[in-house]
């Protein structure tokens, strides 16, 4: 195990604990996680919090895409890089055809990715409307989609507030989705994957993930 690797998992258990005593982090569906499989994680977001939560939860290495603004925090900085963070200019973020390519070739290479379809943070808590381009990375890579939902970090870390406040969270955990091969056309195959990752969202959002004090 290299020297980056071993601090990988330093920084991984660490944040692990923090949310743990901090945020009374519960999971749930862990089982659920294929071991050997390249995959897209499909997040619900409502914090900057939600990438090193999953990323400290996840058995494999993420990697996610992030502003590079987030980079220049202190600490924070440091941490989501050392969690498998991407930065990412808000003109690079613009041209989705080279985000598509380089998220693609993460793939290839075996690189598990996560990504929050939603597009923007949602103040609520509530999941809003998803973009396809996960669909589109699934279907192009034939990696499998695991949805997860995160109930709380809207409360424990919103945007504009500087410090999060000890919340509870809870990571809810589904089973994976494949693209569905019956169906020969691209187009009607990416609407009936997208229709699966956002009915399969709004059941981890609406079962049991309502405990907040």
């Amino acid at each position: 195990m290299t020297i980056r690797n071993i601090f990988y998992h330093i920084v991984k258990t660490l944040f692990r604990l923090l949310f743990i005593l901090y945020n009374r982090l519960e999971v749930r569906g862990l089982d659920n996680v294929p071991s050997g499989v390249t995959m897209i994680i499909a997040s619900n977001h409502a914090s900057n919090i939600d990438p090193p939560l999953i990323g400290s939860v996840f058995p494999g290495r993420l990697r996610y895409l992030a502003k590079d603004s987030l980079f220049r925090v202190p600490l924070l900085g440091f941490f989501i890089k050392a969690l498998g963070a991407i930065p990412v200019s808000r003109q690079d973020s613009q041209r989705a055809g080279a985000v598509m390519k380089l998220l693609l070739s993460r793939l290839r290479s075996g690189e598990n990715i996560l990504l929050f379809p939603e597009g923007t943070r949602s103040r609520s808590g509530e999941l809003q409307p998803l973009e396809g381009g996960i669909a589109f990375l699934a279907i192009k890579s034939g990696a499998p989609i695991l949805p997860v939902f995160v109930h709380g970090s809207h409360l424990a870390w919103p945007p504009g507030k500087k410090f999060p406040s000890p919340a509870k969270l809870i990571l809810a955990i589904s089973h994976p989705i494949f693209p569905d091969e019956e169906i020969t056309d691209e187009r009607k195959r990416r609407l009936a994957l997208m229709k699966s990752i956002e009915d399969e969202l709004r059941a981890l959002g609406s079962r049991g993930g309502r405990q907040h004090d």
